[in-house]
């Protein structure tokens, strides 16, 4: 009889627990490390929260009917009887598991979710595990690889589309930046938040991230092509080419 084993998406949980909260420290420490310790400075708050949050996720593995988890290094057991319920809190990311005890930060067990079954991005996602954790019969995965020239023509077509949106998002920044400078000395509200927005599309913008974002993105699109999730990585990466291509160009 095969072993029932289901257990966090590594590329989820690197993008949880490591991306995350390496992104948001890095933008707080680009945006607000000069005006520390000022008002201004406060503004850092929400994105060191989500740092914080995104470290604190858990793994969770089912292996021979034991379910534990983590969070940095050391296993603890789940048992079945401490569950109350368990939900999807961010589509395809994130799971929470609320519990009959308080659970130190966040009162629920937040997690990283398993591999999606169900390929449709509008549609709220089908996890073996979530289904484990909620009693309901579980379905395997029947590694819904794509056939292989379906696999690329859905890769091209997410690369694409991640262009268009590079393309609309810096129109819309561009439009912003004009009305900003036609606004009166005297800061409209909102005015603060326009220019973190504008210092993250800077950062982002940035040489060294662009390159380095553009590789891991394309190596998971390239390596992982025929993932239903693999969508994503080639969205990804066309966000990054027309960055890139702006920089040679001097645009």
């Amino acid at each position: 009889m095969k072993t029932l084993i289901l257990r966090s998406q590594p590329n989820n949980v690197w993008l949880g627990k490591v991306w995350t909260p390496v992104l948001c420290v890095g933008i707080s420490v680009a945006l607000f490390a000069d005006e520390f310790p000022s008002r201004s400075s406060l503004l850092a708050t929400p994105f060191l929260i989500v740092a914080l949050f995104g470290a604190s996720l858990a793994i969770v593995e089912l292996r021979d009917g034991v379910l534990r988890y983590r969070r940095l290094f050391k296993w603890a057991i789940l048992r079945k009887d401490e569950i109350v319920s368990a939900r999807v809190e961010c589509s395809s990311l994130v799971g929470s598991i609320r519990l009959k005890r308080f659970l130190f930060p966040w009162g629920r067990l937040y997690f990283v979710l398993d591999a999606n079954l169900d390929p449709n991005p509008f549609h709220k996602g089908d996890y073996p595990l979530l289904r484990y954790l909620r009693g309901e019969p579980v379905v395997e995965d029947p590694q819904a690889d794509l056939p292989k020239n379906r696999a690329k023509r859905r890769q091209v077509i997410a690369a694409v589309v991640g262009a268009l949106c590079y393309i609309l998002w810096q129109l819309f920044v561009s439009w912003r930046l004009s009305k900003f400078e036609q606004a009166p000395p005297i800061r409209p509200p909102g005015t603060a938040w326009l220019e973190i927005l504008l210092k993250i599309s800077q950062l982002l913008n940035s040489v060294e991230f662009l390159y380095i974002a553009a590789a891991v993105f394309t190596f998971l699109a390239i390596y992982q092509y025929r993932r239903p999730d693999a969508w994503i990585y080639a969205f990804l990466v066309g966000v990054c080419l027309p960055a890139i291509l702006r920089r040679w160009l001097g645009v």
